[in-house]
């Protein structure tokens, strides 16, 4: 009894000496997914993790700007403790058209890669998150989530983590300049004044295949551009800007044009004129 004793002690004694590597999160399920938040690697100023989605078979949730008729999820960090700012970092998505319009999102299991700020870069961090968001099969259904998950410099995230969150940060579309050089890329946009609303053309250098999504202002609705034709300049798309507050100044706001496409995805800002 008294080996086991000692036994039992140096075990423990060895686990609070090298601690393991850090683990997700427990799921939080609902009907048709399930989220948890996954550990990354930090640095003192930065720590990194990941909301990883898991969706059924048949089953889809949305991106940032969800589309003609989807929702987009919103992140709740206040009970998070040590956090200064949380950033939400997007995968590529795809397009979704059915008999309600043109959809953007998810359709397979994603992680979305976060950037976390620490209020006080010595101590832990710890992410605490309630999810509204929703998931569609032939139906939406609007779902809720909660996950908490405590990133600390001292322990590294396990294998599976990091390689689940280096799959998803590859997929994040690269920030690309205007007429930047390299396929894909946004080469230019033209706005035409003379229409009301507001009608832009994008050229892009592209394959056939390429697929172009907006988003701007939180309180601006964008449709998904529509694509029309190439040239010798490039392929061609062309969107209107109908889905604006009454209220909406135009100038000197900022756009993104996230363009995905075979070679790869980016992302490229515009300031309307």
């Amino acid at each position: 009894m008294q080996i086991l004793r000692h036994c039992a002690a140096a075990a423990l004694l060895l686990c609070l000496c090298e601690p393991g590597s850090a683990g997700a999160s427990p799921w939080s399920a609902t009907t048709g997914a399930a989220i948890r938040l996954v550990p990354g690697s930090s640095t003192p100023g930065e720590r990194s993790a990941g909301l990883e989605i898991r969706l059924d078979p048949g089953w889809k949730t949305y991106w940032r700007n969800p589309g003609d008729s989807g929702v987009p999820p919103v992140f709740d960090w206040s009970g998070s403790d040590n956090v200064a700012d949380v950033t939400v970092l997007w995968p590529a998505p795809q397009r979704f058209d059915d008999e309600d319009g043109v959809t953007i999102g998810y359709k397979a299991d994603t992680v979305l890669p976060l950037k976390v700020e620490p209020k006080d870069a010595t101590r832990p961090a710890t992410l605490s998150l309630a999810l509204g968001y929703a998931v569609c099969k032939t139906i939406c259904v609007p779902a809720k989530g909660e996950a908490r998950l405590t990133l600390d410099p001292a322990i590294p995230p396990d294998a599976s983590a990091q390689a689940l969150l280096a799959t998803a940060q590859a997929a994040v579309p690269q920030p690309r300049a205007l007429g930047a050089a390299g396929a894909p890329a946004v080469l230019g946009i033209a706005v035409d004044g003379s229409a009301k609303p507001l009608r832009l053309t994008v050229t892009a250098r592209a394959s056939s295949s390429a697929t172009l999504f907006v988003d701007g202002p939180p309180d601006w609705y964008l449709a998904v551009p529509q694509a029309a034709g190439a040239d010798a300049e490039g392929r061609r798309f062309t969107l209107t800007l109908d889905g604006l507050p009454k209220s909406a100044e135009t100038a000197g706001q900022v756009l993104r044009f996230t363009l995905v496409d075979e070679a790869g995805a980016i992302e490229t800002p515009y300031t309307l004129p």
